[in-house]
Protein backbone atom coordinates (compact mmCIF):
# COMPACT_ATOMS: atom_id res chain seq x y z
CA UNK A 1 0.00 0.00 0.00
CA UNK A 2 2.83 2.31 0.98
CA UNK A 3 4.87 2.08 -2.10
CA UNK A 4 1.77 2.01 -4.55
CA UNK A 5 1.75 5.50 -7.02
CA UNK A 6 -1.54 7.70 -7.02
CA UNK A 7 -2.11 6.07 -10.74
CA UNK A 8 -1.47 2.75 -9.55
CA UNK A 9 -4.40 3.23 -6.64
CA UNK A 10 -6.43 5.19 -8.82
CA UNK A 11 -6.19 2.05 -11.45
CA UNK A 12 -6.48 -1.16 -9.03
CA UNK A 13 -9.77 0.94 -7.32
CA UNK A 14 -11.24 1.32 -11.30
CA UNK A 15 -10.60 -2.34 -12.02
CA UNK A 16 -12.64 -3.09 -9.00
CA UNK A 17 -15.37 -1.04 -9.43
CA UNK A 18 -15.49 -2.16 -13.07
CA UNK A 19 -15.71 -5.48 -12.92
CA UNK A 20 -18.69 -5.07 -10.19
CA UNK A 21 -20.74 -2.89 -12.62
CA UNK A 22 -20.32 -5.46 -15.25
CA UNK A 23 -20.67 -8.55 -12.96
CA UNK A 24 -24.23 -6.41 -11.73
CA UNK A 25 -24.87 -6.16 -15.44
CA UNK A 26 -25.94 -9.64 -15.39
CA UNK A 27 -28.60 -9.80 -12.72
CA UNK A 28 -26.27 -10.72 -10.24
CA UNK A 29 -28.30 -9.19 -7.00
CA UNK A 30 -25.37 -9.48 -4.35
CA UNK A 31 -23.17 -7.28 -7.23
CA UNK A 32 -25.75 -4.78 -7.67
CA UNK A 33 -25.61 -4.48 -3.97
CA UNK A 34 -21.93 -3.74 -4.20
CA UNK A 35 -22.92 -0.98 -6.76
CA UNK A 36 -25.04 1.04 -3.96
CA UNK A 37 -26.01 3.34 -6.72
CA UNK A 38 -29.90 3.25 -7.17
CA UNK A 39 -30.88 -0.13 -7.05
CA UNK A 40 -33.52 -0.89 -4.02
CA UNK A 41 -31.65 -2.87 -1.51
CA UNK A 42 -34.61 -4.59 -0.13
CA UNK A 43 -36.07 -5.73 -3.52
CA UNK A 44 -32.19 -6.96 -3.88
CA UNK A 45 -32.15 -8.81 -0.47
CA UNK A 46 -35.37 -10.74 -1.39
CA UNK A 47 -33.43 -11.82 -4.48
CA UNK A 48 -30.88 -12.75 -2.87
CA UNK A 49 -32.61 -15.30 -0.48
CA UNK A 50 -34.57 -16.37 -3.77
CA UNK A 51 -31.34 -17.90 -5.15
CA UNK A 52 -30.82 -19.91 -2.18
CA UNK A 53 -29.54 -20.50 1.45
CA UNK A 54 -26.30 -19.89 -0.09
CA UNK A 55 -25.08 -19.03 -3.31
CA UNK A 56 -22.26 -18.58 -5.61
CA UNK A 57 -22.57 -14.76 -6.52
CA UNK A 58 -20.20 -14.43 -9.86
CA UNK A 59 -18.35 -11.53 -7.46
CA UNK A 60 -16.61 -14.89 -6.33
CA UNK A 61 -18.37 -14.83 -2.95
CA UNK A 62 -20.86 -17.39 -0.91
CA UNK A 63 -23.98 -14.98 0.06
CA UNK A 64 -26.59 -15.87 1.87
CA UNK A 65 -30.03 -13.65 3.25
CA UNK A 66 -31.65 -16.45 4.94
CA UNK A 67 -31.51 -15.84 8.90
CA UNK A 68 -30.80 -19.69 9.56
CA UNK A 69 -28.02 -19.84 7.81
CA UNK A 70 -26.58 -16.06 8.71
CA UNK A 71 -26.74 -16.98 11.85
CA UNK A 72 -24.53 -20.21 11.54
CA UNK A 73 -22.36 -18.26 9.73
CA UNK A 74 -21.38 -15.59 12.03
CA UNK A 75 -21.23 -18.21 14.65
CA UNK A 76 -19.06 -20.36 12.98
CA UNK A 77 -15.37 -20.20 14.16
CA UNK A 78 -14.06 -20.97 11.04
CA UNK A 79 -15.41 -18.24 9.20
CA UNK A 80 -13.47 -15.03 10.01
CA UNK A 81 -13.34 -11.17 8.66
CA UNK A 82 -9.39 -12.29 8.19
CA UNK A 83 -8.49 -13.67 5.23
CA UNK A 84 -6.37 -16.88 5.60
CA UNK A 85 -3.81 -15.35 3.80
CA UNK A 86 -3.10 -12.87 6.05
CA UNK A 87 -0.61 -15.05 7.97
CA UNK A 88 1.02 -17.11 5.37
CA UNK A 89 4.69 -16.24 4.53
CA UNK A 90 5.05 -14.10 1.43
CA UNK A 91 5.82 -16.15 -1.90
CA UNK A 92 9.55 -15.96 -3.24
CA UNK A 93 10.85 -16.70 -6.49
CA UNK A 94 13.67 -19.16 -6.68
CA UNK A 95 16.11 -16.29 -5.83
CA UNK A 96 14.71 -15.84 -2.63
CA UNK A 97 12.74 -12.53 -3.28
CA UNK A 98 9.61 -11.61 -3.04
CA UNK A 99 8.00 -12.15 -6.75
CA UNK A 100 6.51 -9.01 -8.94
CA UNK A 101 3.15 -9.17 -9.52
CA UNK A 102 1.99 -9.88 -13.18
CA UNK A 103 0.56 -6.65 -14.99
CA UNK A 104 -2.62 -8.26 -14.95
CA UNK A 105 -2.95 -8.97 -11.43
CA UNK A 106 -5.16 -6.59 -9.36
CA UNK A 107 -4.63 -6.89 -5.28
CA UNK A 108 -7.49 -7.23 -3.32
CA UNK A 109 -8.83 -4.26 -1.66
CA UNK A 110 -7.65 -5.45 1.57
CA UNK A 111 -4.18 -5.08 0.15
CA UNK A 112 -4.39 -1.79 -0.42
CA UNK A 113 -6.30 -0.19 2.00
CA UNK A 114 -5.42 0.15 5.73
CA UNK A 115 -7.90 -2.49 7.06
CA UNK A 116 -5.43 -4.18 9.76
CA UNK A 117 -4.22 -0.52 11.41
CA UNK A 118 -8.52 -0.30 11.96
CA UNK A 119 -8.01 -3.78 13.74
CA UNK A 120 -10.48 -4.92 10.96
CA UNK A 121 -8.71 -7.66 9.83
CA UNK A 122 -7.93 -9.16 13.50
CA UNK A 123 -9.45 -13.06 13.72
CA UNK A 124 -11.94 -14.18 15.97
CA UNK A 125 -9.67 -15.42 19.02
CA UNK A 126 -8.10 -11.67 19.14
CA UNK A 127 -11.38 -10.35 19.14
CA UNK A 128 -12.56 -12.37 22.24
CA UNK A 129 -9.11 -11.67 24.10
CA UNK A 130 -9.60 -7.89 22.94
CA UNK A 131 -13.27 -8.13 24.25
CA UNK A 132 -13.24 -9.00 27.32
CA UNK A 133 -10.34 -6.69 27.93
CA UNK A 134 -12.90 -3.69 26.65
CA UNK A 135 -15.67 -5.28 28.80
CA UNK A 136 -15.00 -3.45 32.02
CA UNK A 137 -13.47 -0.51 29.85
CA UNK A 138 -16.49 -0.11 27.36
CA UNK A 139 -18.84 -2.36 28.20
CA UNK A 140 -22.41 -1.33 28.75
CA UNK A 141 -21.95 -1.23 32.27
CA UNK A 142 -18.66 0.90 32.08
CA UNK A 143 -20.38 3.24 29.84
CA UNK A 144 -23.63 3.85 31.98
CA UNK A 145 -21.33 6.62 33.79
CA UNK A 146 -21.42 8.65 30.21
CA UNK A 147 -25.13 8.55 29.59
CA UNK A 148 -25.56 12.17 31.34
CA UNK A 149 -22.73 13.71 29.42
CA UNK A 150 -23.63 12.10 26.06
CA UNK A 151 -27.50 13.46 27.07
CA UNK A 152 -26.21 16.95 27.45
CA UNK A 153 -23.71 16.99 24.29
CA UNK A 154 -26.75 16.37 22.31
CA UNK A 155 -28.32 19.06 23.92
CA UNK A 156 -25.96 21.36 23.47
CA UNK A 157 -25.46 20.41 19.90
CA UNK A 158 -29.21 21.29 19.31
CA UNK A 159 -29.22 24.17 20.91
CA UNK A 160 -26.35 25.44 18.93
CA UNK A 161 -28.03 24.39 15.29
CA UNK A 162 -30.47 26.73 15.49
CA UNK A 163 -34.07 25.76 14.41
CA UNK A 164 -33.45 24.43 10.90
CA UNK A 165 -30.44 22.09 10.51
CA UNK A 166 -28.87 18.47 9.10
CA UNK A 167 -28.92 15.66 11.47
CA UNK A 168 -26.02 13.86 10.41
CA UNK A 169 -23.35 17.19 9.62
CA UNK A 170 -24.59 19.54 12.32
CA UNK A 171 -25.55 17.21 15.33
CA UNK A 172 -24.78 13.62 15.48
CA UNK A 173 -21.10 13.48 13.52
CA UNK A 174 -20.11 15.84 16.19
CA UNK A 175 -21.79 14.63 19.36
CA UNK A 176 -20.61 10.98 18.17
CA UNK A 177 -17.18 11.83 17.75
CA UNK A 178 -16.81 14.44 20.59
CA UNK A 179 -18.26 11.68 23.22
CA UNK A 180 -15.57 9.08 21.78
CA UNK A 181 -13.19 11.39 22.11
CA UNK A 182 -13.89 12.57 25.83
CA UNK A 183 -14.17 8.61 26.67
CA UNK A 184 -10.36 7.63 25.25
CA UNK A 185 -9.17 11.21 26.84
CA UNK A 186 -8.04 13.02 24.14
CA UNK A 187 -6.47 16.12 25.19
CA UNK A 188 -7.85 19.36 24.57
CA UNK A 189 -5.24 20.66 21.94
CA UNK A 190 -6.17 17.74 19.74
CA UNK A 191 -9.83 18.05 19.69
CA UNK A 192 -10.25 19.56 16.28
CA UNK A 193 -7.75 17.42 14.56
CA UNK A 194 -9.10 14.03 16.11
CA UNK A 195 -12.76 15.33 14.69
CA UNK A 196 -11.21 15.91 10.76
CA UNK A 197 -9.71 12.65 10.79
CA UNK A 198 -13.16 11.19 12.25
CA UNK A 199 -14.67 12.62 8.86
CA UNK A 200 -11.90 11.72 6.37
CA UNK A 201 -12.40 7.76 7.90
CA UNK A 202 -15.91 7.19 6.82
CA UNK A 203 -16.60 4.46 4.57
CA UNK A 204 -14.42 2.35 5.92
CA UNK A 205 -16.22 -0.37 6.84
CA UNK A 206 -18.07 0.05 3.18
CA UNK A 207 -14.56 0.03 1.44
CA UNK A 208 -14.25 -3.77 2.48
CA UNK A 209 -16.66 -4.44 0.03
CA UNK A 210 -16.88 -1.56 -2.14
CA UNK A 211 -14.45 0.18 -4.31
CA UNK A 212 -13.90 3.55 -2.88
CA UNK A 213 -13.63 7.23 -5.32
CA UNK A 214 -9.52 7.47 -5.47
CA UNK A 215 -10.32 10.61 -3.26
CA UNK A 216 -12.18 8.53 -0.71
CA UNK A 217 -9.44 6.39 -0.52
CA UNK A 218 -6.88 9.19 -0.10
CA UNK A 219 -8.92 10.15 2.89
CA UNK A 220 -9.11 6.95 4.45
CA UNK A 221 -5.84 5.74 4.16
CA UNK A 222 -4.59 9.80 5.71
CA UNK A 223 -7.40 9.67 8.29
CA UNK A 224 -6.23 6.22 9.67
CA UNK A 225 -2.25 7.46 9.33
CA UNK A 226 -3.18 10.64 11.21
CA UNK A 227 -5.43 8.87 13.66
CA UNK A 228 -2.70 6.37 14.28
CA UNK A 229 -0.07 9.18 15.03
CA UNK A 230 -2.67 10.48 17.06
CA UNK A 231 -3.18 7.93 19.81
CA UNK A 232 0.49 6.69 19.44
CA UNK A 233 1.41 9.95 20.96
CA UNK A 234 -1.41 9.66 23.66
CA UNK A 235 -0.45 6.04 24.19
CA UNK A 236 2.89 7.98 24.61
CA UNK A 237 1.77 10.31 27.23
CA UNK A 238 -0.27 7.19 28.97
CA UNK A 239 2.69 5.02 29.48
CA UNK A 240 4.63 7.89 31.46
CA UNK A 241 1.49 9.24 33.20
CA UNK A 242 -1.72 6.54 33.08
CA UNK A 243 -4.95 7.78 33.81
CA UNK A 244 -8.33 6.87 34.21
CA UNK A 245 -9.45 6.08 31.13
CA UNK A 246 -9.47 2.93 28.42
CA UNK A 247 -6.20 3.75 26.94
CA UNK A 248 -4.66 3.57 30.31
CA UNK A 249 -6.61 0.17 31.24
CA UNK A 250 -5.36 -1.19 27.93
CA UNK A 251 -1.73 -0.64 27.80
CA UNK A 252 -1.33 -2.44 31.09
CA UNK A 253 -2.71 -5.69 29.09
CA UNK A 254 -1.89 -5.51 25.18
CA UNK A 255 0.82 -4.50 23.35
CA UNK A 256 1.09 -1.21 22.23
CA UNK A 257 0.79 -1.43 18.43
CA UNK A 258 -2.39 -3.92 19.56
CA UNK A 259 -3.99 -0.76 21.75
CA UNK A 260 -3.35 1.53 18.61
CA UNK A 261 -5.58 -0.26 16.29
CA UNK A 262 -7.63 -0.86 18.55
CA UNK A 263 -8.34 2.67 19.36
CA UNK A 264 -8.04 3.78 16.22
CA UNK A 265 -11.53 1.41 15.87
CA UNK A 266 -13.17 2.89 18.52
CA UNK A 267 -12.29 6.17 16.58
CA UNK A 268 -12.81 6.13 13.67
CA UNK A 269 -15.30 2.98 12.95
CA UNK A 270 -17.39 3.48 16.24
CA UNK A 271 -18.06 7.32 15.37
CA UNK A 272 -19.51 6.56 12.63
CA UNK A 273 -21.86 3.41 13.43
CA UNK A 274 -22.94 5.29 16.39
CA UNK A 275 -23.76 8.59 13.94
CA UNK A 276 -25.86 6.04 11.31
CA UNK A 277 -27.69 4.13 13.86
CA UNK A 278 -28.85 7.50 15.19
CA UNK A 279 -30.05 9.21 12.26
CA UNK A 280 -31.37 5.80 10.80
CA UNK A 281 -33.87 5.79 14.16
CA UNK A 282 -34.84 9.31 13.47
CA UNK A 283 -35.51 8.48 10.11
CA UNK A 284 -37.69 5.68 11.29
CA UNK A 285 -38.89 7.31 13.71
CA UNK A 286 -40.19 10.66 11.73
CA UNK A 287 -41.70 8.10 9.23
CA UNK A 288 -43.69 6.31 11.92
CA UNK A 289 -45.14 9.37 14.37
CA UNK A 290 -46.98 7.65 16.43
CA UNK A 291 -43.90 5.48 17.14
CA UNK A 292 -42.27 9.78 17.68
CA UNK A 293 -44.98 10.25 19.51
CA UNK A 294 -44.59 7.72 22.37
CA UNK A 295 -40.93 8.01 22.54
CA UNK A 296 -41.60 11.94 22.86
CA UNK A 297 -43.91 10.54 25.78
CA UNK A 298 -41.43 8.49 27.59
CA UNK A 299 -37.82 8.42 26.95
CA UNK A 300 -37.49 4.93 28.01
CA UNK A 301 -38.55 3.51 24.92
CA UNK A 302 -35.02 4.77 23.63
CA UNK A 303 -33.71 1.36 24.31
CA UNK A 304 -36.24 -0.53 22.42
CA UNK A 305 -36.32 1.50 19.36
CA UNK A 306 -32.28 2.04 19.22
CA UNK A 307 -32.61 -2.58 19.14
CA UNK A 308 -35.89 -2.10 16.63
CA UNK A 309 -33.33 0.46 14.22
CA UNK A 310 -30.75 -2.06 14.33
CA UNK A 311 -32.76 -4.86 13.56
CA UNK A 312 -34.30 -2.73 10.74
CA UNK A 313 -31.71 -0.44 9.58
CA UNK A 314 -28.76 -2.15 10.72
CA UNK A 315 -25.44 -0.04 10.87
CA UNK A 316 -23.57 -3.31 9.30
CA UNK A 317 -25.86 -4.19 6.31
CA UNK A 318 -22.75 -6.94 4.39
CA UNK A 319 -20.56 -9.25 6.94
CA UNK A 320 -18.05 -10.70 4.79
CA UNK A 321 -15.93 -13.45 6.14
CA UNK A 322 -13.29 -15.70 4.93
CA UNK A 323 -12.76 -19.53 5.30
CA UNK A 324 -9.87 -20.61 7.19
CA UNK A 325 -11.02 -24.79 6.29
CA UNK A 326 -13.40 -26.39 4.43
CA UNK A 327 -16.50 -26.24 5.41
CA UNK A 328 -20.14 -26.99 4.99
CA UNK A 329 -22.75 -24.38 5.14
CA UNK A 330 -26.28 -24.51 4.57
CA UNK A 331 -25.32 -27.93 2.81
CA UNK A 332 -22.88 -26.45 0.77
CA UNK A 333 -19.29 -27.20 0.67
CA UNK A 334 -17.67 -23.88 1.50
CA UNK A 335 -13.09 -24.41 0.20
CA UNK A 336 -10.92 -22.64 2.40
CA UNK A 337 -10.07 -19.29 1.03
CA UNK A 338 -13.44 -18.56 0.32
CA UNK A 339 -15.48 -15.48 0.76
CA UNK A 340 -19.02 -15.87 2.26
CA UNK A 341 -21.06 -12.83 3.07
CA UNK A 342 -23.74 -12.51 5.13
CA UNK A 343 -26.43 -9.86 3.89
CA UNK A 344 -27.74 -8.88 7.21
CA UNK A 345 -29.74 -6.63 6.49
CA UNK A 346 -31.90 -8.67 3.99
CA UNK A 347 -31.66 -11.85 7.27
CA UNK A 348 -32.68 -9.64 9.72
CA UNK A 349 -36.42 -9.48 7.27
CA UNK A 350 -36.28 -13.07 6.64
CA UNK A 351 -40.32 -14.04 7.14
CA UNK A 352 -38.75 -16.90 9.02
CA UNK A 353 -38.38 -14.53 11.92
CA UNK A 354 -42.20 -14.14 12.09
CA UNK A 355 -44.64 -11.67 10.80
CA UNK A 356 -44.47 -8.47 9.02
CA UNK A 357 -40.41 -8.30 9.64
CA UNK A 358 -40.12 -5.58 7.21
CA UNK A 359 -42.28 -3.14 9.41
CA UNK A 360 -41.00 -0.83 12.18
CA UNK A 361 -42.27 -1.50 15.20
CA UNK A 362 -40.11 -1.08 18.68
CA UNK A 363 -42.89 -2.89 20.43
CA UNK A 364 -43.97 -5.70 18.16
CA UNK A 365 -43.78 -9.39 19.22
CA UNK A 366 -44.08 -10.90 15.85
CA UNK A 367 -45.71 -14.55 15.88
CA UNK A 368 -45.20 -16.74 12.85
CA UNK A 369 -41.56 -17.46 14.17
CA UNK A 370 -40.05 -20.82 13.06
CA UNK A 371 -39.59 -23.03 16.38
CA UNK A 372 -35.91 -23.13 16.89
CA UNK A 373 -34.93 -20.53 15.18
CA UNK A 374 -31.25 -19.21 16.40
CA UNK A 375 -31.32 -15.97 17.79
CA UNK A 376 -29.40 -13.54 15.05
CA UNK A 377 -28.47 -10.10 16.85
CA UNK A 378 -26.71 -7.36 14.77
CA UNK A 379 -23.24 -7.26 16.66
CA UNK A 380 -22.99 -10.64 16.89
CA UNK A 381 -19.98 -13.40 16.83
CA UNK A 382 -16.50 -12.21 17.57
CA UNK A 383 -15.99 -9.72 15.30
CA UNK A 384 -14.41 -6.71 15.26
CA UNK A 385 -17.46 -4.73 14.75
CA UNK A 386 -19.46 -6.35 17.86
CA UNK A 387 -16.48 -4.65 20.35
CA UNK A 388 -18.06 -1.18 19.48
CA UNK A 389 -22.23 -2.47 20.09
CA UNK A 390 -22.04 -1.16 23.59
CA UNK A 391 -20.86 2.55 22.30
CA UNK A 392 -22.95 2.49 19.40
CA UNK A 393 -26.40 1.96 21.88
CA UNK A 394 -25.13 4.09 24.44
CA UNK A 395 -24.66 7.26 22.20
CA UNK A 396 -28.07 6.04 20.18
CA UNK A 397 -29.93 5.98 23.30
CA UNK A 398 -28.37 8.91 24.77
CA UNK A 399 -28.76 11.23 21.72
CA UNK A 400 -32.49 9.93 21.34
CA UNK A 401 -33.36 10.59 24.76
CA UNK A 402 -32.13 14.20 24.41
CA UNK A 403 -33.52 14.49 21.27
CA UNK A 404 -37.10 13.68 21.78
CA UNK A 405 -36.64 15.86 25.02
CA UNK A 406 -35.47 19.10 23.85
CA UNK A 407 -37.38 18.79 19.64
CA UNK A 408 -40.28 16.58 20.13
CA UNK A 409 -42.05 18.55 17.09
CA UNK A 410 -39.15 17.90 14.90
CA UNK A 411 -39.77 17.43 11.28
CA UNK A 412 -38.23 16.36 8.09
CA UNK A 413 -37.70 19.41 5.49
CA UNK A 414 -36.19 16.99 2.72
CA UNK A 415 -35.43 13.57 1.48
CA UNK A 416 -32.91 11.23 3.57
CA UNK A 417 -29.76 11.12 1.49
CA UNK A 418 -27.13 8.34 1.43
CA UNK A 419 -23.64 8.28 1.09
CA UNK A 420 -22.85 6.40 -3.02
CA UNK A 421 -20.72 3.22 -2.15
CA UNK A 422 -22.21 2.03 1.28
CA UNK A 423 -23.23 -1.50 0.54
CA UNK A 424 -22.33 -2.11 4.10
CA UNK A 425 -23.28 0.71 6.14
CA UNK A 426 -26.08 2.28 4.05
CA UNK A 427 -24.78 5.59 5.65
CA UNK A 428 -26.82 8.86 6.14
CA UNK A 429 -25.83 11.80 4.49
CA UNK A 430 -28.05 14.06 4.67
CA UNK A 431 -31.56 14.38 7.18
CA UNK A 432 -32.59 17.83 7.18
CA UNK A 433 -34.94 18.77 9.94
CA UNK A 434 -36.94 21.70 10.94
CA UNK A 435 -37.78 22.53 14.69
Amino acid sequence: MASMTESELGRVLLTHRGVQWIIGTKDDPYALLLRAASDDPHRLGDLIRERGPLYWSSAEAWVTARHEVAAAALADPRLSFRHPDADAPAADDDAGEQREPMPWEVPALREILPFGELFLTAGRADCKRVRELLEPLLGAEALERWRPAAEQALRAALAAAGTEFDLRSDIADGFAAGLVREILGVPEEDHDRFAALVRGGAGALDAMVCSPHLRTAHELITSVDGMGALLGDLIARRREQPGDDPVSALLAAAPEHEVRSVCTLVALVGSELAANVLCAAVAALLDHPEVWRSLCENPGLAPAVVEETLRYAPPVRLVPLYAHEDLELAGTAVPAGSQVVVALEAALRDTAVGTEPAVFDPAAERSGRQPDLPVLPVFSGELPVTLLAPLVRLLAESGLRALSAEAPGVRRTGPVLRRLRSAVTGAVLELPLTR
